[in-house]
């Protein structure tokens, strides 16, 4: 039987690992992420059958070709997936007939460790949204009535003769300008319109890193490890000048005992990636940004918290820049993550250069 393969090459775009067999397990195509979890080129995948990568589904084809139904299905059933002369990793596998063809078969493969991971990030994120999503709307309830208490303190301030009187109405009037400055800060990505253009991302960078040592001049060293391959991306520049600008201003105000010994390092670090996923879709070429610094790292109560708006590790910072970041980053379709230790924190975006 022929099978087309150009048919399922919108599944490359998946993260999961996609492998497409007959009944006896015949291997007829492999998705982008298969290939990658094999190890193994699609011309290679179709010399052996599934078999010989899952150790169960001998088992489960056979019980196909005996009740070939098309309700068939092996659900998120744990088995090993063998790669020699690699280890063989825990997958999950989903195992189900093709829409419009009992003859052929689906098996959907995602290590277990990766299963735990994208549910995790898919939680943050619905969380992240409905927090900002929340805040945007209080926002948006605070701003109206805000307005009014300013301007009646204004008026007031007009009837007021006693200098100690006037005190509380300028009292009322600053802390009503701090909170319009905070509002708007929170409403700000909401408001920035998206005008991508081709951006050379090291200029951006090398603009950043420029600004940053001249705010801090002392003590502070800027490592540039740069992907000199690396091409211009579609991108708005002024976000990600914004998105450069708070990373590397974070990790230089989270280095000030480095700063005060001489010893603050921060790596800005580019690298153009192959197969990998971003956010919930698979990308067959991205651009990995890293901002990297020696600093004592996150708190590991803030950990699961730190893109979440009005959440800081500085005693007087509004908790909307990294926000901020991630929101600039989703509207490029990129993702930011971060990893921390002692000595070691890494804030990572990957922006997708091709799907």
């Amino acid at each position: 039987m022929s099978f087309d393969a150009k048919r399922l090459e919108s599944f490359d775009l998946l993260r999961l690992g996609l492998f497409v067999c007959n009944k006896e397990g015949d291997i007829l195509y492999a998705n982008t992420a298969a290939q990658f979890l094999s190890g193994q080129s699609l011309k290679h995948l179709k010399e052996r059958k599934l078999q010989f990568y899952l150790n169960s589904s001998d088992e489960w084809l056979a019980n196909y070709r005996a009740h070939p139904e098309p309700s068939f299905l092996v659900p998120n059933e744990l088995d090993h997936f063998l790669r020699p002369p690699a280890e063989p990793i825990p997958v999950l596998v989903t195992i189900h007939p093709f829409p419009d063809d009992e003859n052929i078969l689906l098996a959907e493969i995602v290590p277990a460790d990766k299963t735990l991971q994208m549910t995790r990030e898919r939680h943050m994120n619905e969380l992240s949204e409905n927090t900002r999503r929340l805040l945007r709307n209080l926002a948006h309830e605070i701003k109206n009535p805000l307005g009014g208490i300013r301007g009646a303190a204004q008026l007031l301030e007009g009837e007021l003769h006693d200098p100690e009187n006037k005190e509380f109405t300028e009292v009322i009037i600053s802390e009503a300008d701090r909170l319009q400055h905070l509002v708007d800060k929170i409403l700000a990505p909401y408001r920035q319109l998206y005008h991508p253009v081709p951006t050379n991302v090291h200029e951006i960078l090398e603009r950043v890193r420029l600004l940053v040592q001249s705010e801090f001049p002392e003590g502070l060293k800027v490592v540039r490890d740069y992907d000199i391959s690396a091409p211009e991306m579609m991108a708005d520049r002024g976000q990600l000048t914004q998105i450069s600008l708070n990373l590397m201003r974070n990790a230089a105000e989270a280095l000030s005992e480095q700063i005060a010994q001489g010893t603050a390092c921060i790596t800005l670090k580019t690298r153009v990636v192959h197969h990998v996923q971003v956010g919930q879709s698979f990308c067959r070429t991205a651009l990995n940004i890293h901002v990297i610094d020696n600093g004592e790292g996150i708190p590991k109560d803030l950990a699961d918290s730190i893109f979440y708006p009005l959440v800081s590790r500085k005693e007087q910072g509004s908790g909307l820049g990294l926000s901020l970041v991630q929101t600039f980053v989703e509207q490029h379709g990129g993702s930011i993550s971060v990893s921390s230790e002692a000595g070691r924190t890494d804030f990572s975006i990957l922006f997708p250069l091709s799907l």
